[in-house]
């Protein structure tokens, strides 16, 4: 009579394991929908394919794939369920496929956020359709131009700054001054330490209805940035990783806390903030002087229900607010005067264009063109959202011609289909020489290269504080062109895409944009 060792039974679970690896790895292979997208066979049989490129090659997997683009063509399976398309005509089909075609986010990208009850966290169309409804009448172009005083006051804040490192012939820090301009109260609660102190930022403001000053301490914008830096940086760890987070979360704060990276425990003291003064809003029903903050609209939203009001929800909106308002503008603004300090030429183009039409209204700066132009070109070199947000027909069967090869592939419902802001911004048929800085690529009929932008996504989730980020980089260039301003230890590796951190981000070491004030 056999007996059942635990050596025997070892040898069965092992047995079981390996069949079930052996069969996920045949049917990955040859029994997938997508087993004829052509692409590298690790990639299509496990996502330690990926994670080598985004976690060990730090932050290269987007430019892995278009080296794989290069090498297989315009459709790349990418991972076991995922397909990348570099093709600018196939972008109405996946962003915009018309009002009755759905698209959905797909959920292994979202969870990585952590922000999953908020607009860019809803999954489903429907539920975007529903969150964003509530929030597109505050972030229209007609109520950011009635931003346009507030943003004018930071501005002036620039000049101060600008001025005082002129008289003492100081070095200003470009990257943080311009963090600080954009961010939201997300950033400034990160390190503050008393309770309920919110940020200076334009954004701040316009969420919450109050401010604080941030332009003035240089120190504690610098903190901030690079505090933002450390907790982007985690994004790709988190997406392979996810279940770390969740052993952390689980932990004593005593324990935890050795393991967690310093802007991490910045960002959960953040939220907590963030959490106390959304209760407030909600366990306030006279709006009093914050009658114009987003949160106290969506409060006294009657089209939303109850479920999308909780404290939780509103608490992740403001966090995606937060992170998405500030960081990625900071990037345009910085990349725009970097290379209008680069290039001499550029800022002498500029500075006529200001000096035929001396107007700073916001109204007035958005038809100049050179200097719409210069705000066109930092977009495209800041890329937006420079991670994979793939999106996913339900109910459709998507189709892709390879117009070379003719080949048709197939790609069911429920497929994460892919491209990115690379793929699009360093397009050569459309941005010839597309890592140079070159404003003339957008004058005349260069406009029309706008729809193949995706600094700021496409379609129905396109982002929706566009206009207001439009604006301050507007006015932000505006000023730029009335100062002169030589950079310090600086190059273009310090504004330059070389790693994927959800973000473009410049070297690793980069200290930022470092620059010497000389007159006005």
């Amino acid at each position: 009579m056999a007996f059942v060792t635990l050596s025997n039974l070892f040898l069965a679970l092992a047995g079981a394991q390996l069949i079930c690896i052996l069969y996920t790895l045949f049917s990955r292979s040859l029994l997938s929908p997508l087993a004829k997208v052509p692409g590298p066979r690790l990639a299509a049989l496990t996502s330690w394919y990926e994670c080598y490129y985004d976690v060990f090659k730090p932050g290269q997997y987007v430019f892995k794939i278009k080296q794989l683009h290069e090498q297989y063509g315009p459709i790349v399976r990418i991972t076991p369920r995922e397909v990348s398309v570099s093709d600018l005509e196939f972008l109405n089909t996946l962003y915009s496929p018309g009002p009755h075609a759905k698209r959905n986010k797909d959920i292994e990208k979202v969870k990585a956020l952590g922000i999953n009850s908020s607009i860019g966290g809803a999954v489903e169309h429907d539920l975007h359709r529903k969150r964003r409804e509530s929030l597109n009448p505050f972030f229209s172009k007609k109520r950011v131009l009635n931003l346009a005083p507030q943003i004018q006051n930071k501005i002036s804040q620039l000049e101060d700054i600008f001025l005082t490192s002129q008289n003492i012939n100081g070095v200003v820090n470009l990257s943080d001054l311009y963090f600080a301009f954009s961010s939201e109260q997300v950033i400034t609660v990160m390190l503050l330490r008393t309770r309920m102190l919110i940020d200076n930022s334009v954004v701040n403001q316009y969420c919450f209805g109050h401010n604080q000053n941030v332009l003035g301490n240089p120190a504690r914008a610098a903190d901030m940035r690079n505090n933002v830096a450390a907790v982007l940086r985690g994004v790709k760890f988190n997406l392979h990783f996810s279940w770390v987070r969740s052993v952390v979360r689980m932990l004593p704060p005593s324990l935890a806390g050795r393991w967690v990276p310093q802007g991490v425990k910045d960002m959960l003291k953040f939220r907590r903030i963030i959490r106390q003064e959304v209760q407030q809003i909600l366990d306030s029903k006279d709006g009093g002087e914050n009658r114009h903050s987003v949160f106290v609209e969506l409060r006294d939203s009657p089209t939303l229900p109850a479920s999308e009001k909780t404290v939780q929800r509103l608490e992740d909106e403001a966090t995606l607010l937060v992170m998405a308002g500030t960081e990625s503008t900071a990037k345009s603004i910085c990349i725009a005067h970097y290379y209008l300090l680069a290039d001499p030429k550029l800022m002498t183009k500029l500075r006529a264009e200001l000096s035929a039409g001396p107007s700073a209204t916001l109204t007035d700066l958005d038809q100049l063109p050179y200097l719409h132009a210069i705000a066109l070109e930092a977009n495209r070199l800041s890329f937006g959202l420079t991670g994979r947000n793939p999106r996913v027909a339900p109910e459709e069967t998507l189709e892709y011609k390879n117009t070379s090869s003719k080949i048709i592939y197939k790609l069911p419902p429920g497929t994460p289909i892919s491209t990115s802001t690379l793929l699009a911004h360093t397009n050569e048929a459309i941005f010839p020489d597309p890592w140079t800085f070159d404003p003339d690529r957008w004058l005349g009929q260069g406009t029309e290269k706008k729809k193949y932008m995706l600094a700021f996504s496409k379609g129905p989730r396109q982002c929706i504080g566009m206009h207001l980020a439009d604006a301050e980089l507007i006015m932000a260039i505006a000023e730029m062109g009335r100062w002169d301003i030589e950079l310090v230890g600086t190059d273009e590796r310090d504004v330059r895409f070389l790693h994927d951190y959800h973000i473009a981000t410049p070297r690793l070491d980069s200290l930022g944009v470092r620059a010497r004030v000389v007159g006005r």
